[in-house]
């Protein structure tokens, strides 16, 4: 079993993270891609995030129709700051092989994560650069981590340009979301009245 593990605050989902999860599983031949919704994201501003129990939701019904796609709650069960190196010790022994998804920003702080060595030592790291430009800085970043231990491997496909800060935007200006989000993510965000 190749697994990967992708998490992010999800805040919320939207179309090019799912894209981006189908594009690693193909590309690396992976069989199965959790998304991980955290609960306290580390080095990022929380103040604007809505409840897990919500982004859990967007997270399934997003990814819904594809079956090599699913989620876990695994993180916001366990509560308080969500270091991905419990979660990779929590989910090691059930995959032959374990991948970790990371944007190319966090890519580049890996070496302040929590227990960074611990997550080098028992996942290989899958990344996406935005451009070339970020392609050739993340292979310079590789080359730093690669003494720690970190084995990286890097996509031919670029990063969409999508982002959840922009889809939050869009929905405070009461502007359409269609085609940032699944069209039940959108529902589901009008529904419950989030980022308002």
């Amino acid at each position: 079993m190749r697994h990967a593990i992708f998490g992010g605050s999800f805040n919320p989902i939207h179309n090019d993270h799912v894209k981006l999860a189908l594009q690693f599983a193909e590309e690396f031949s992976l069989d199965r891609v959790t998304l991980i919704p955290t609960f306290i994201t580390p080095l990022k501003d929380n103040s604007a995030i809505a409840d897990g129990v919500h982004r859990y939701e967007m997270c399934r019904l997003a990814t819904a129709r594809y079956p090599q796609l699913e989620v876990s709650d695994i993180e916001l069960r366990r509560g308080g700051m969500s270091y991905t190196s419990d979660t990779i010790a929590a989910l090691k022994d059930d995959a032959d092989e374990l991948f970790l998804i990371v944007g190319a920003d966090m890519y580049v702080t890996l070496d302040k994560w929590h227990d960074f060595r611990y997550i080098f030592e028992n996942a290989t790291i899958l990344v996406a650069p935005r451009n070339e430009l970020d392609y050739h800085s993340l292979e310079e970043k590789y080359e730093e981590f690669k003494p720690c231990g970190c084995h990286t491997l890097i996509s031919e496909e670029l990063v969409g340009p999508l982002s959840s800060t922009a889809v939050r935007a869009a929905v405070k200006a009461g502007e359409s979301i269609a085609g940032m989000v699944d069209p039940r993510v959108g529902e589901y965000i009008k529904e419950n009245d989030l980022y308002r």
